[in-house]
């Protein structure tokens, strides 16, 4: 099981993708690479408001907005990607001009049915960069410092001790990684089984660090398992009642929540790696809980465009830690949850995400404008040529 990133070319960036799935969470290599819907153009908001929804979504296509990616052109790619597979795509682009084009195609899943522009997907580790937001929310209100230890504030997560937040959060603690080792033949063993995040540290609690905090980076899933402990005992509130509080309310986001929620559920998907080969072959419900803060979220498309953001402009954050959380990019390649944007600048932010069926990446850069968020349901094929065409309507735009 890796976890490859997933960088893209957007107006002058490039976008390559290789894939790699494994059966619940993601690791870092050392790699930094249907019938149709419809396509509306829309205002990429320039303070939180809500985002398109697929029943708000027009039946035909919306005239070009200046600047915005050509409608026809966009959705002519991605028909075109779609109908050589069995899932499809959801993409949100936007240039130097702030118009935010959402368009899709392809099939929803093994139930059928068109993904549309605001169709739901799993996002993988997408979901590490909302609960470092969170998190550096505390750190903005004076709750939490980044420097703090972690057990100064959860006493009982004692395989933190000695490891700092900002330490957690850059996946330089230490952690072993959880999703190596057992996870994967006790999640094909019961399927069904719902996994609490005690249970995910029980797998790791007896095994030793990796290195010392801070001694190097090393991606580990278990970082965000326990910082998604963290909010929660600091906060009082639940992972989910944090995300719809914190980011889902202040923006308007239409369906991002972190799965398993009972009164919704994203679109299926695809997957060598899934039982039948699809999301239908057997229950979903041991991978999203075992994935929890590190890798659980559901989000659409104008959602994750709508967040990136915001976090890049100072909506969620304040400007001093935002930097905390950006310092070193883009020669560090990673720092707070978010990665170096491809080609590297100062400015750009990015990341990605997948789950067994599914493939995310958002990138923004606050200085050109240029965002890029790319999902799939499809985790057997690779977005290469679809992102590197997406990337020349960008550049004339």
């Amino acid at each position: 099981m890796t976890r490859t990133q997933f960088p893209a070319r957007l107006a002058a960036t490039a976008f390559a993708a290789v894939l790699a799935v494994g059966c619940t969470a993601e690791t870092l290599t050392t790699n930094p690479s249907s019938p149709p819907s419809t396509i509306p153009t829309v205002p990429l908001p320039p303070t939180s408001s809500a985002a398109p929804t697929s029943s708000s979504t027009p039946t035909t296509s919306a005239a070009p907005t200046t600047g915005a990616a050509p409608d026809d052109q966009v959705q002519g790619l991605l028909d075109n990607w779609a109908s050589e597979g069995r899932g499809g795509v959801a993409v949100a682009l936007a240039g130097h001009d702030k118009e935010l084009t959402v368009a899709a195609a392809g099939s929803a899943g093994p139930d059928g049915g068109i993904i549309e522009p605001g169709s739901a997907f799993r996002v993988g580790s997408l979901a590490k960069t909302f609960v470092a937001v969170m998190l550096l929310q505390l750190v903005d209100d004076g709750t939490i410092g980044l420097d703090d230890i972690v057990v100064d504030h959860a006493p009982e997560l004692t395989i933190a001790d000695g490891v700092t937040v900002r330490q957690l959060l850059a996946h330089r603690s230490g952690l072993p990684e959880y999703a190596d080792g057992e996870l994967a033949p006790a999640v094909l063993a019961d399927p069904a089984r719902t996994w609490a995040p005690a249970d995910i540290l029980e797998l790791v609690a007896g095994q030793p660090r990796d290195f010392a905090p801070d001694a190097q980076f090393a991606y580990s899933n278990t970082n965000y398992i326990v910082a998604g402990l963290l909010l929660e005992g600091v906060t009082g509130m639940t992972l989910a009642e944090n995300l719809q509080s914190r980011i889902v309310e202040p923006l308007g986001l239409s369906s991002t929540y972190f799965a398993p929620d009972e009164t919704r559920s994203p679109i299926g998907g695809f997957s060598n790696s899934l039982p039948g080969g699809d999301t239908n072959g057997d229950s979903y419900r041991a991978l999203e809980t075992a994935a929890g803060a590190a890798g659980s979220l559901v989000s659409t498309a104008p959602d994750l465009a709508i967040f990136i953001r915001a976090l890049a402009h100072g909506e969620i954050l304040d400007e001093t830690t935002y930097a905390e959380m950006t310092t070193g990019l883009p020669n560090d390649g990673h720092t707070l949850s978010v990665f170096a944007a491809d080609p590297p600048s100062t400015t750009g932010i990015s990341n990605t995400g997948n789950v067994p069926g599914f493939i995310a990446y958002m990138q923004y850069d606050p200085v050109t404008e240029d965002l890029f968020v790319f999902l799939l349901n499809d985790d057997t094929r690779s977005p290469e040529q679809l992102g590197t065409d997406l990337t020349e309507v960008i550049r004339n735009i």
